[in-house]
């Protein structure tokens, strides 16, 4: 018997319903917290590429106006930021393979009249690594989504510096 081989002979019709409705449960909520996550991803690279493009663009207007490249290095730096920051949301709320709770009735036909326990207990083990293939990409989206959220947070601050560093270095020259 191999070590991860689970035996469902001797466990109650109720106990593997009741094993396979967590399953269930657990799938339907990993499925919300997906739906939510990708809204979230992407209204975020929407935000994220707006401010991007008003960063370079009144960098570079205020550069255009005063000749001075500290506001255009500070657009460009900001707006880099949020492009990259508009990047990984995107890449957080891509389309990506995802399991859903229940089955397709057609793979139950060939088993109709074998073990019910055995059938669902089949399916809570089904269940089980979907759930680790599912919170792995979960996983995966959040954590580029908080670098996302970081990048946006540092922008301005880049940009401030962006702006200031040739002023300091001018005035250190003379």
């Amino acid at each position: 018997m191999a070590d991860d081989e689970i035996i469902w002979s001797g466990v109650t019709e109720p106990m593997a319903r009741q094993i396979l409705a967590q399953g269930e449960a657990y799938l339907q909520a990993q499925l919300q917290s997906a739906i939510a996550s990708d809204s979230r991803a992407t209204s975020m690279s929407g935000l994220f590429v707006t401010l991007a493009l008003a960063a370079v663009g009144a960098g570079l207007g205020y550069w255009q106006q005063i000749a001075s490249v500290s506001p255009l290095l500070s657009g460009l730096t900001a707006g880099g930021l949020l492009t990259a920051a508009a990047a990984l949301s995107a890449w957080a709320g891509r389309p990506i393979d995802f399991f859903y709770p229940g089955n397709e009735p057609r793979h139950w036909f060939g088993n109709r009249t074998g073990d019910l326990v055995q059938m669902l207990g089949g399916e809570a083990e089904n269940y089980d690594k979907h759930i680790a293939i599912n919170d792995r990409a979960l996983g995966d989206s959040q954590i580029a989504l908080r670098r996302a959220y970081k990048l946006g947070i540092a922008a301005p601050i880049a940009g401030a510096v962006a702006w200031l560093l040739p002023l300091i270095c001018l005035s250190s020259r003379g």
